[in-house]
């Protein structure tokens, strides 16, 4: 009898929660239909159903099949609400907004041109093979990692983005053969665009108005600034012309290098210019910075990089938007890093005297650093202290690991953050300091007409595409000519 009460309260409580359900389904069709009607148009129409099915089945795990057996599956929990902070529209509503734009907005056949350099055309010398064995990895429904997709063409791959409507595209490297074909011993990527990938998380220890994913306006500087530094090292230092720089769509920016000379450097070339700019690396417990014992005197691109852009960014944006001298726990670990004890203390007194302002007590401190290396008795404990200080704070931060390799995979332009709805538009290295993360249009702003890609994809092309067009075009003509010259040269032998 006690089996068959419990029995009883179960099937009850199962065809309450059946009832619960049908009101949730009810609602969401009210809802989706009174959308429409407000002007939300067929967007919502088309997830009605869905969200009559999820509001039964989003408790349970889901298992999904993938075509590609080496695909990573992941349990994923939908109800989780987005992160606060780091974005401006629900996750379920660009979870439901990707057909559309794949359909409608996704520049596919721009973005298949530039990572097929030219071998998608009908020139005599186009390598036919060379964008089947790109590989692309999309995550699907479930946070699903369907790796090693290749497409043939252009057509193909839009065909395979109407299909499998991805929530993130990561693009991969080109291998020796086809990433369909990667079961044998010599599968290997033979190029790839060196990528750097810069984020705002690496910064916590600098931030006062933020952390881990949220930004804003006050802490976004620190990505110009690397912007800034890493545009012109690339460009001057190591010679490379085509940069294409992108906001991730979240809470940082990544830069693809598309040289062919850059693409086809190994891992070990690709750890050495990754490292070249390496300065910072980390903070201890007690909040000291991990800096080279010694910056003076400085390397040429330090110099250039603390002449140009970090000496102005510091006292004009960085200090009176983070406060860092206003905050003891802060400012503490700067005055433990200065190894005479004297000047410590004296600045520690200045600071207590002072006014509290950010930038007027760095001016003290660099008044008094200033003084006592200009004494006749040059006082080297302090040397390169003002520099480091700086390099410790707002010098580019870079995600190594993430430039090493060729085979590591990185979010394509032109993607929409699933957190939060935002596009990773492309962004000009020469007018960063003017780019508003908030102002960047969400996948909800295109569907309803209220923002376009229109800018975004004139100035892929304008800043980036037609540069490198012509210079695939150019190289292709030239083999070209070595060939005719090459088989002229057999037939006169």
């Amino acid at each position: 009898r006690t089996r068959t009460r419990v029995e009883t309260r179960l099937l009850l409580e199962l065809g309450s929660r059946a009832r619960e359900a049908s009101v949730r389904s009810s609602s969401s069709k009210r809802q989706s239909f009174k959308a429409r009607a407000l002007g939300g148009g067929v967007l919502y129409l088309n997830a009605a159903m869905s969200s009559d099915a999820h509001a039964v089945a989003a408790p349970m795990a889901k298992k999904a099949k993938m075509e590609d057996k080496d695909a990573i599956a992941m349990e994923t929990n939908e109800n989780v609400p987005p992160d606060a902070g780091s974005g401006n529209v629900n996750a379920e509503s660009v979870k439901r907004s990707m057909r559309e734009y794949y359909q409608q907005f996704y520049p596919a056949d721009l973005m298949y041109k530039w990572l097929a350099y030219g071998h998608d055309g009908k020139h005599a010398q186009v390598d036919k093979s060379f964008t089947n064995r790109r590989e692309f990895c999309f995550t699907l429904d479930g946070d699903i990692f369907a790796r090693y997709q290749n497409f043939p063409n252009a057509k193909e791959f839009r065909a395979g983005l109407a299909r499998k409507v991805p929530s993130k595209i990561d693009i991969g490297p080109v291998f020796n053969r086809k990433p369909s074909e990667r079961h044998g011993v010599d599968f290997k990527p033979v190029e790839r665009e060196l990528v750097f990938d810069i984020d705002m998380t690496d910064y916590d220890d600098v931030r006062t108005c933020c952390s881990e994913a949220n930004i804003c306006g006050k802490c976004w500087p620190l990505m110009t600034v690397a912007i800034k530094v890493l545009d012109v090292g690339l460009r001057k230092d190591f010679g490379f012309k085509h940069l294409l720089w992108v906001y991730s769509g979240r809470r940082g920016v990544h830069c693809w290098v598309s040289d062919e000379r850059a693409r086809k450097l190994s891992d070990e070339a690709r750890s050495a210019v990754a490292e070249y700019f390496v300065v910072y690396k980390g903070t201890d417990a007690s909040g000291a910075k991990h800096l080279p014992k010694r910056l003076t005197p400085l390397h040429p691109s330090l110099k250039r990089a603390y002449n140009d852009v970090l000496k102005k960014y510091w006292t004009e944006v960085y200090l009176p938007a983070q406060k860092i001298f206003e905050h003891e726990d802060k400012y503490t670990p700067i005055l433990d890093s200065i190894q005479d004890e004297d000047i410590r203390s004296e600045l520690e007194s200045a600071f207590k005297r002072s006014g509290t302002d950010s930038v007027t007590r760095w001016e003290l401190l660099e008044t008094l650093v200033t003084r006592e290396q200009a004494k006749v008795k040059r006082n080297y404990k302090l040397d390169g202290i003002l520099e480091k200080i700086v390099f410790g704070h707002i010098y580019p931060r870079l995600d190594i690991e993430v430039s090493r390799h060729m085979n590591h995979l990185l979010k394509a332009p032109f993607c929409i953050h699933p957190k939060t709805g935002r596009v990773c538009v492309p962004m000009d290295p020469e007018t960063c300091e003017k780019f508003d993360f908030e102002q960047v249009p969400t996948v909800l702003d295109l569907i309803d007409g209220t923002k376009t890609l229109n800018e975004s994809t004139e100035l892929f092309t304008e800043k980036f595409w037609k540069a490198l067009d012509v210079e695939n075009e150019a190289k292709l003509t030239s083999k070209t000519r070595e060939v005719k010259v090459a088989n002229q040269s057999g037939m006169d032998f």
